[in-house]
């Protein structure tokens, strides 16, 4: 297997920071843009990010955040955050993918060099300093996710990935206690872990190491006990079983953050598959028929799901109906 069928997961450096401390009475734009993210709302959590901005100009988790919502508003429209339900729909998958948009990529390196210059500018002061030390792992990490995902410069990928590590190394060893520190090595060491033999022993003459099923663990440690990063780790948590294939676990963490942010229908559409993956075709069936109810309705805004998302989701509800014809009615 080659770098360019390594097929290692949109999210997977989807690492936010810890909120921000702000003046007593003042919105916090931090949690909202962190609610309006993980519902699919980019446009608002770009507002909200921006607002924040305004609020701590000098902190690089701001500009960290806004970079994040710029990048994710941009796979969306790429159509790479896609849920995997509809797989093997040719009529969905066929289609003419849209060119990266030059004006956004700018605009996220821009911020993500802002965000680094004053991680570091800070750290150059204060070199314990949590905060600026996770901001700037993240910041390593989401220039890799771009890479990855848009460039797919693979190898500078894992470059930037690395460094992202060594800060977070750098955390965990001056701050042991905060389990959120975990989540930026845990990544690492899976993504670098899960590639194929050849590739790790390449990489591996360059100090470029990772496991497996280390990564695994620091992983669904913080999504059990994590305060500040715990939902994305659910969110990544659900991505590594899903690729393990252990549908029902991933099924029961995707259940709990639909609980936290309904209005992410692609959300709903992965539980579904989870349901299929695990042969539960009626559960799946069941699921299918509630996120249509919700498009029809517009109930939690489902009514935003792209036109041919609808019609591939009428598609799947009719295959389900043929092969359960008990379920029909």
């Amino acid at each position: 297997m080659t770098l360019t069928r390594i097929r290692l997961l949109p999210l997977i450096w989807l690492v936010l920071m810890p909120p921000l401390l702000l003046p007593g009475g003042e919105t916090d734009y931090q949690k909202l843009g962190h609610e309006h993210f993980f519902n699919l709302e980019y446009n608002e959590a770009i507002t909200a990010y921006q607002h924040l901005i305004r609020q701590a100009p000098l902190d690089p988790r701001a500009r960290n955040y806004l970079a994040v919502a710029v990048l994710y508003k941009e796979l969306l429209r790429l159509g790479m955050l896609e849920t995997s339900a509809f797989r093997g729909d040719n009529q969905f998958l066929d289609r003419e993918k849209p060119e990266p948009d030059p004006a956004a990529r700018a605009r996220f390196l821009s911020l993500l060099q802002q965000a680094r210059d004053l991680a570091q500018k800070g750290l150059e002061r204060d070199p314990e300093n949590y905060n600026l030390r996770y901001s700037l792992a993240v910041n390593y990490g989401l220039q890799a996710n771009y890479q990855f995902m848009i460039e797919k410069s693979y190898l500078a990928a894992l470059r930037n990935g690395s460094k992202a590590n060594k800060q977070s190394r750098i955390l965990i060893e001056q701050h042991p206690e905060l389990v959120d520190a975990y989540l930026v090595a845990g990544v690492y060491e899976y993504v670098v872990g899960s590639l194929p033999w050849a590739v790790r022993a390449l990489i591996a003459v360059g100090g470029i190491r990772g496991d497996k099923n280390k990564g695994r663990r620091y992983v669904a440690q913080v999504a059990r006990e994590g305060t500040l990063a715990r939902d994305e780790a659910r969110a990544l948590l659900t991505i590594l079983l899903r690729r393990e294939r252990r549908p029902v676990e991933a099924a029961e963490v995707l259940t709990s953050i639909i609980q936290d942010f309904p209005r992410n229908y692609v959300l709903h559409l992965e539980l579904a598959a989870m349901h299929l993956a695990a042969d539960e075709k009626e559960r799946a069936l069941e699921v299918f028929r509630n996120v249509r109810r919700k498009v029809e309705a517009n109930q939690d805004r489902f009514g935003r799901m792209p036109a041919r998302a609808r019609q591939a989701l009428g598609r799947k509800i009719e295959q389900l109906e043929e092969e359960l014809p008990l379920a029909r009615n």
